[in-house]
């Protein structure tokens, strides 16, 4: 009687378990074998994401994306007329420019640019330095140190011919001179603006009347 009773017991476990898993829908049930840590998310594939997005953002994004494509925003290339010497020059061809419709921005770049020679003695150790210095003096050539290794400088001069000259008279002292390039930076202005195809015909125009100028191709800002 006593095995009776729980035969009973254990075939009502299993009916009310089987009933209940019965009732559940499909939809309800999670299947989810792993247990991830909180800061890791579950991959979701292109239907679900389909699902959980509500219909309005959907038709958001679609709006957005017929009104403003991809890349819409964004010129193609931009690029640089110039070089200008002066600031007025500049402003006289932007003017011009801007009645074309090209709205430019003006731009300053700075660049080497070589002005003559100088006439320099190497390296040397101080008292040396000091004395050539008063060998110079005698023979009425100002020489002017310019760095902390004692080179000294016998001038600076714009033609060659006049920094060989120098370089002569040096030799002839018994020094082992050098002339080498002298540079000084120089401010050039250009005018920067969007490419738009439907001006070109005006600026092609105006870029054959100036053939000082040119075109340079940059990254738009």
């Amino acid at each position: 009687m006593r095995h009776a009773i729980y035969l009973l017991i254990v075939m009502n476990f299993v009916y009310y378990t089987w009933h209940v898993f019965q009732d559940v829908p499909e939809n309800k049930v999670i299947r989810d074998p792993y247990h991830l840590p909180p800061d890791i998310r579950r991959l979701v594939t292109i239907q679900e994401s389909n699902v959980q997005q509500s219909p309005e953002v959907t038709r958001g994004i679609e709006e957005v994306t017929v009104t403003h494509p991809p890349g819409a925003e964004m010129p193609r290339f931009c690029q640089a007329l110039g070089p200008f010497a002066t600031e007025p020059e500049l402003r006289v061809i932007e003017t011009r420019l801007n009645k074309l419709g090209l709205a430019t921005k003006p731009r300053t770049r700075y660049i080497q640019e070589r002005v003559g020679y100088t006439v320099l003695l190497p390296a040397m150790e101080y008292e040396k330095a000091l004395q050539i210095k008063r060998r110079l003096d005698q023979e009425n050539i100002t020489p002017n140190f310019i760095d902390k290794h004692n080179v000294i400088s016998l001038g600076s001069f714009k033609e060659k011919s006049q920094a060989e000259k120098k370089f002569t008279s040096a030799r002839a002292l018994g020094l082992y001179p050098r002339f080498e390039p002298s540079y000084a930076k120089r401010s050039t202005y250009w005018l920067e603006f969007q490419e738009q195809n439907n001006k070109y015909t005006g600026l092609a125009g105006f870029m054959s009347k100036h053939h000082d100028l040119r075109l340079e191709e940059i990254a738009c800002e």
